[in-house]
């Protein structure tokens, strides 16, 4: 792991800082490599439960690094798509993790930055911060982090913020559905552990199966094939030791031990 990234473990929970704060975090291809083969380490990782991203410095992250499209516009283009490819597949790797995601975001959010959001299960964000899909004002379009942007704020909001290159501030992105905590500088910290110790309530392993089971189904059809795949889903999560645990507690203390029909 390079020091472009620092990464902290407090038990079960993984703190990730981008650490370039001198260039506002902005996200080279050394460090999506960086980010990458962490996220390939946390695939198989069960002794970490939750993920925390975040920005050192001042600002979360500019986006791209310039130097970065720079370079790899002199490239030929069978090289240019290799570089390239490398942020599509970190995005797509982080939104797959089967740990609990949650980004805190604060300052300066651009261009992939917001991908970065959209590719978390919970967003956090500083109230005074300021976001921007700059790609079209650079001549290029947000390709890696459209699909995942739309996911989150849905076709039509995605759409106006890509083609305006718009700033919004924290409550527009909390009311876009782009975050779901906001909150000031200085309580940053007391909001991600609220939403740590909630998300902790329930057991690791059902969590895991859970994001497994919901990007099975997102994009199917609601039919008789996914009424099959539900019952399955179900089932499986029923036969874990940790639902016959919780169950037959919870129906202890609400008066259900036995069960006459």
């Amino acid at each position: 792991m390079t020091d472009l990234i620092q990464i902290e473990k407090n038990n079960n929970v993984m703190t990730v800082r981008l650490n370039r704060p001198e260039k506002r975090n902005a996200l080279n291809a050394k460090m999506i490599q960086a980010l990458m083969t962490l996220t390939q380490e946390l695939q198989h990782d069960t002794s970490i439960d939750i993920v925390v991203l975040k920005g050192k410095g001042e600002n979360f992250c500019a986006g791209a690094d310039l130097c970065w499209f720079k370079k790899a516009m002199e490239m030929p283009e069978k090289e240019r798509i290799e570089t390239l490819k490398v942020l599509p597949v970190f995005l797509r790797t982080w939104n797959r993790l089967p740990q609990t995601t949650i980004t805190v975001g604060h300052g300066f959010l651009y261009g992939g930055a917001l991908g970065l959001l959209a590719v978390s299960d919970f967003v956090i964000l500083e109230q005074n911060s300021h976001l921007r899909l700059s790609e079209v004002l650079l001549g290029v379009i947000p390709a890696s982090i459209a699909p995942y942007l739309i996911r989150r704020m849905g076709f039509k909001r995605s759409k106006a913020l890509m083609l305006s290159a718009e700033a919004i501030n924290a409550q527009l992105a909390l009311a876009y559905g782009l975050a779901d905590k906001i909150g000031p500088f200085e309580k940053l910290l007391e909001i991600e552990q609220r939403l740590i110790e909630n998300i902790q309530r329930s057991a690791p392993e059902t969590r895991r199966m859970l994001k497994k089971y919901l990007f099975n189904i997102v994009n199917k059809e609601i039919n008789e094939e996914l009424s099959e795949i539900a019952a399955r889903g179900l089932s499986d999560a029923l036969n874990t030791d940790i639902a016959k645990e919780f169950i037959q507690s919870f129906a202890d203390q609400n008066g259900q031990s036995s069960c006459d029909d």
